[in-house]
């Protein structure tokens, strides 16, 4: 019973939804859960050493949508079965006015997150860590030639290496 538990809460930790729900909307090629409050998240960060990645979209993208369910869905059910998240996703939409959170308390767009890092084009998978600094080359666009998943694994792998470094 303790297992179920835990995994429920890295569930609504990992996820910020039930993981039925998302499910339901991932087969439907809906988006990751979105970013509201980053402290939290970077308390995870720093807990867990799981680096946080964010896909950077917009709304009726193709290549985010094929980036979201082919190479992202898959690792959010691949992190539900883990006892603790070693890797933290979510999705920001880079035309959003959603308020949330910053690492000071401020209220911002998701916009303005993605001005922060200079995003202007999409889709865009980025990690970062507990300061919300980038610790791997962004993915930017999607390579169609076969190989987008090794660069995405080679990007979080190395983002986990450099958590586990700076500890």
């Amino acid at each position: 019973m303790l297992l179920v538990s835990r995994r429920r809460l890295v569930a609504s930790l990992l996820l910020a939804a039930p993981a039925s729900a998302f499910a339901q909307r991932s087969a439907a090629g809906a988006h990751l859960p979105p970013l509201d409050d980053l402290r939290p998240i970077a308390q995870l960060i720093a807990r867990n050493k799981a680096p946080l990645l964010v896909l950077f979209s917009t709304p009726g993208c193709p290549f985010c949508r094929e980036v979201r369910r082919n190479y992202l869905a898959p690792r959010v059910g691949e992190q539900l079965q883990l006892a603790t998240a070693e890797l933290l996703l979510r999705e920001a939409d880079i035309t959003s006015q959603r308020p949330l959170i910053d690492l000071t308390g401020a209220v911002i767009t998701e916009a303005e997150f993605a001005t922060r890092y200079s995003v202007r084009a999409v889709p865009v998978v980025a990690l970062f860590d507990q300061s919300l600094q980038l610790i791997a080359e962004p993915l930017v666009g999607l390579d169609r030639s076969g190989f987008y998943e090794g660069y995405l694994a080679a990007a979080i792998e190395s983002s986990r290496k450099r958590l586990r470094q700076t500890s």
